[in-house]
């Protein structure tokens, strides 16, 4: 039987459970990736990402064919024409059997179960795995054999599961005679140079492993500073899949034999951000409507927003005149990433100070993050907008002056991105407009709204949702 797998958001060899299945033969599987930019942008992916996920391909394609794989990519436009592209390619290469891992959002489940309608149809059959999960969806249930609607139950539930099912033998696919890597077709991509990421899953593992060896034990208190580098920098390969959450997790086991129990607080604590990523991804599974712009409390798709237009492009541009917000936005259009931190200040002030749909936030997100995953982003979201399954109550709206005098006390962050604010001194960064005018300095913005009065028209707005 010839094999073959198809890649899409798992661009690594190791802990790939597709991949290492696919290897189970005598001949060596053929690979293939198909680029669907029309979808892409449909779905608001950033250049930067394109990109970063371009150069993930380049290096995945020389640690195949050092397997003996090799990698064939495609052009196919949109998810739409998978089916058709994915038969022609296993007509053309005698393929019996297509593997891949699962992926949760609504258009991805859609183009999938169409693929496998059109395969199984010509004889071919189609294997499905859940290789970028540590817990697949569905086996973390309450005692109704409900899925969680609230994160902190699922979470405890999640560890007890996982404490059955881990399995620390690390999954590497077996290796055939290697063959010479070709260079990949010149598909033309919109992108933005991500060259600041290294690129490929040999940098994902040297990036966990200065975490793990460095930084994880001060994750805790540490990652809610913008202006210290506390954070594991893996969303990005956790996105397009160039790291398994598996590889992940046993880098945690190392401190305790209990695992996932009786961790020290920074490796818990991460162990943890690496549930809500799944929590995610579960929801999408479960939800189809959250793949089409629905909150998760549906009361709250009621919301009259206001029409803005002058504000949101203030916020986007980080010129709303609170001076973290700004910093937050500028760090995302220069790089391609934000602090997770400020990716809550910054919603939470789109939303509640300035009552701007949250759908149009997640949008500009996506557009520009380099690590854009679209159910960690709609989680994201919801949970800031108040709108989500366990998200923030709504009658908490951030003060963004007083996030930034305990997330940036030193208004360190905040001078790096907010060049006009670098001699603003320590007492006034936070909120320098009377010392910019005493010292006759206006290169930086005015407020574009009042904090206080900003917050009871929010309070106001979503009371009349929630209490009718």
């Amino acid at each position: 039987m010839k094999k073959a797998i198809w890649f899409r958001s798992d661009l690594r060899t190791l802990d790939n459970e597709a991949l290492y299945l696919a290897c189970q033969s005598e001949s060596a599987p053929e690979a293939i990736f198909l680029v669907c930019e029309d979808t892409w942008q449909r779905h608001h992916w950033a250049p930067i990402k394109q990109d970063f996920l371009w150069r993930t391909l380049e290096v995945l394609n020389e640690n195949l064919a050092a397997l003996g794989i090799k990698l064939h990519v495609k052009n196919a436009g949109r998810f739409s024409n998978a089916g058709g592209e994915l038969r022609e390619f296993c007509k053309e290469h005698s393929i019996d059997k297509l593997y891949f891992n699962a992926e949760y959002a609504l258009d991805e489940k859609n183009r999938d179960r169409a693929v496998t309608a059109v395969l199984e149809n010509d004889g071919i059959k189609v294997s499905e795995h859940h290789g970028n999960l540590l817990i697949k969806p569905g086996i973390v249930k309450n005692q109704q054999g409900e899925y969680y609607k609230k994160f902190t139950p699922f979470n405890k539930r999640w560890r007890a599961v996982l404490a059955k099912e881990i399995d620390v033998t690390p999954l590497k696919p077996n290796s055939f005679p290697n063959i010479n890597a070709e260079p990949l077709p010149n598909i033309s991509l919109k992108t933005e140079d991500s060259s600041h990421y290294p690129a490929g899953e040999d940098a994902a593992l040297s990036k966990l492993g200065q975490f793990v060896g460095h930084s994880i034990e001060i994750y805790k208190s540490g990652r809610d500073r913008p202006d210290q580098s506390h954070t594991s920098e893996l969303s990005a390969y956790l996105a397009v899949g160039a790291i398994s959450p598996v590889t992940a997790a046993r880098a945690l086991q190392q401190f305790s034999p209990e695992f996932p129990y009786g961790l020290p607080e920074g490796p818990d604590t991460w162990l943890t951000e690496l549930a809500w990523r799944e929590f995610y991804q579960h929801l999408m599974d479960f939800e189809p409507r959250l793949s089409k712009g629905e909150s998760f409390q549906k009361e709250t798709d009621s919301i009259q927003w206001r029409d803005d237009e002058e504000g949101f492009k203030a916020w986007c541009e980080g010129k709303t005149g609170y001076p973290i917000v700004d910093a937050g936005m500028r760090q995302l259009k220069e790089t391609g990433w934000m602090h997770n931190r400020l990716r809550m200040i910054t919603a939470n002030f789109l939303v509640k100070d300035l009552l701007i749909d949250w759908r149009k936030g997640e949008a500009f997100f996506m557009q520009h993050l380099i690590d854009g995953s679209f159910p960690a982003n709609n989680g994201g979201w919801q949970w800031s907008a108040s709108v989500g399954t366990d998200a923030v109550p709504y009658f908490r709206v951030f003060n963004p002056v007083k996030q930034s005098e305990k997330f940036d006390p030193q208004g360190t962050y905040i001078r790096n991105w907010v060049k006009e604010l670098e001699n603003v001194p320590d007492k006034h960064i936070h909120w320098p407009h009377e010392w910019l005018s005493k010292n006759q300095q206006n290169e930086y913005c005015p407020p574009i709204v009042e904090h206080k009065a900003a917050r009871e028209r929010f309070l106001a707005t979503f009371k009349q949702v929630k209490h009718g």
